[in-house]
């Protein structure tokens, strides 16, 4: 039910009115009444909160122009519909420039004034909507600081979050917005999604929110019941088939996470549960359902027979040697289910123990290795199998020793003012591979020989330097604006990355310049 405020200043046709648009079929009711402005600022003042104000222009004391100005000057930020007669046409104009949500035409129809409550309906649950959507993003902790929305609490006392994940697990910000994979998961068809939504669900609340990473969605729903409401497995897995079959062939598995009945209180946690049970439940090539509750698998533990494979490996310094090794990992691999987490920690240690063996010179090529950066850009084994023996080949053959010859150099040149003149563009390692001709991972390593950081870290760096400029130079500008000016469509993973380069959030870097401008601390 919505609340109304009516504001005219004939009793009888205040009265009249309130019966028309009580008896409409569109649910409002008028839960306050006012003869003119003066009197309604004085209800909102002392705590009204109406949904929709209806109000009259010609009024005695305040008229409705002059309530619609207070109203925007004192922060109100309610949606008004303006009543006026045919001789009010110049002051149903002026109303309209002060973002009039509507207009009646006095004396009022019933039809027009049904088709006119209609759409405030509809405006007002897509408001409600989205903020309670803004409250689930703060309760998720995944709000950003832009605010734009103003956050409103569901009211409901038990949840349940069901977190979707394309595709592979990530750690990092270089493969979840500059790797090729990035547009490919940001294509989510969230009409099918929300489609595919269990019969049983549809009486109940139910929240879609983008998740911590792009190929990532979380569903809140609210629980009438929490005995009996909450998702079982079969359910669970038939939502996933069905997720699934819109998933186009090159984009990989979809997995789902699937929470008990929480409190408010507890969506952070148990979504960084599920997040992390996503993680170590991802299989190459695989959907798969994990129920909060279900048993985990144990951690990896590096073998030392393993070990001890490495370090003869090293000391042989035979490229087909270790690629003959590794094939035969791979097949007691797949004999033992690893999946995703597990071939990131065993290609990790690995790593670290040729870094033990080689001499410092040759060790240095492999220095800056991040596992789940080559690994989450693999749609199977075999493909993250082949792209560690091209990482490791590069060592074997010493392309980078630890002075990088000239050309090296000339080249990481080119490289950095590639990035330098694309900041704005969604650049992975791929493209660097295909733009410079030269190994993804050996473009990689001398960059960061070179500069002191690989290109991802380079480019983030980039970018907040440019976010910083803008923020000083160009005040006119939104914060939304200025991330989109820097190549981030994401504002929320914007704020995560300028806080952790500067250690305040864009807002607060702005609020404190300003500060300091003003105090001519700048």
């Amino acid at each position: 039910m919505n609340r109304m405020m009516l504001i005219e200043d004939e009793p009888p046709i205040l009265h009249m009115i309130k019966g028309m648009i009580e008896s409409s079929s569109q649910g409002f009711v008028v839960s306050h009444t006012a003869f003119n402005g003066a009197k309604a600022l004085k209800m909102l003042e002392d705590g009204a909160k109406p949904d929709l104000i209806v109000t009259d222009i010609r009024m005695p004391v305040m008229d409705g122009l002059q309530f619609m100005r207070e109203l925007s000057e004192r922060g109100y930020e309610i949606p008004c519909i303006i009543m006026s007669g045919y001789s009010d046409f110049n002051y149903a104009r002026e109303a309209l420039q002060q973002n009039a949500w509507d207009y009646l035409l006095k004396p009022l129809k019933e039809d027009h004034l049904e088709q006119a409550l209609a759409k405030a309906s509809v405006m007002l649950r897509k408001r409600k909507s989205k903020a309670e959507r803004a409250y689930m993003k703060r309760a998720l902790q995944l709000a950003d600081d832009f605010g734009e929305e103003q956050p409103a609490n569901p009211g409901y006392l038990h949840y349940q979050l069901l977190l979707i994940r394309r595709g592979s697990y990530r750690t990092g910000a270089w493969e979840d917005r500059l790797s090729s994979l990035g547009d490919l998961y940001r294509r989510w068809d969230d009409d099918a999604m929300e489609a595919a939504i269990s019969p049983e669900w549809k009486a109940d609340p139910v929240w879609w929110i983008s998740g911590w990473a792009s190929n990532e969605r979380i569903v809140v729903r609210a629980l009438m019941d929490p005995q009996s409401g909450a998702v079982h497995r079969e359910v669970a897995e038939s939502m996933l088939a069905t997720w699934a079959s819109h998933a186009e062939t090159d984009e990989g598995a979809v997995n789902m996470a699937v929470s008990v009945s929480v409190t408010v209180e507890r969506l952070a946690v148990t979504l960084r549960t599920l997040r992390e049970a996503l993680a170590r439940e991802t299989r190459f090539g695989e959907s798969r359902v994990w129920m909060q509750g279900d048993m985990r698998r144990p951690g990896f533990v590096l073998s030392s027979e393993l070990d001890q494979a490495c370090r003869s490996l090293a000391h042989s310094a035979n490229y087909e040697t270790f690629e003959k090794a590794m094939q035969g990992w791979v097949r007691e691999w797949r004999k033992e289910g690893y999946g995703q987490l597990e071939v990131e920690s065993l290609f990790a240690a690995i790593v670290r123990s040729f870094q033990t063996y080689w001499p410092k010179e040759i060790a240095s090529t492999i220095a800056a290795f991040d596992a789940n950066e080559l690994v989450s850009g693999c749609r199977t084994l075999d493909e993250a199998v082949k792209q560690f023996c091209g990482y490791m080949k590069e060592g074997y053959a010493s392309l980078v020793k630890n002075r990088p010859d000239r050309s090296a150099k000339d080249l990481m040149e080119d490289v950095r003012r590639y990035l330098d003149e694309h900041l704005m563009e969604p650049i992975g390692s791929d493209e660097l591979q295909l733009v410079f001709g030269y190994n993804k991972t050996y473009i990689s390593n001398v960059f960061s020989e070179v500069f002191g950081m690989p290109p991802g870290k380079y480019l983030s760096k980039l970018r907040i330097d440019k976010a910083i400029v803008l923020i000083f130079e160009r005040p006119e500008l939104s914060l939304r604006q200025i991330a989109e000016l820097v190549g981030y469509e994401d504002s929320l993973y914007f704020s995560k990355v300028f806080k952790n380069a500067t250690g305040l959030s864009p807002r607060e870097y702005k609020e404190r310049r300003e500060k300091d401008g003003h105090s001519g601390g700048i």
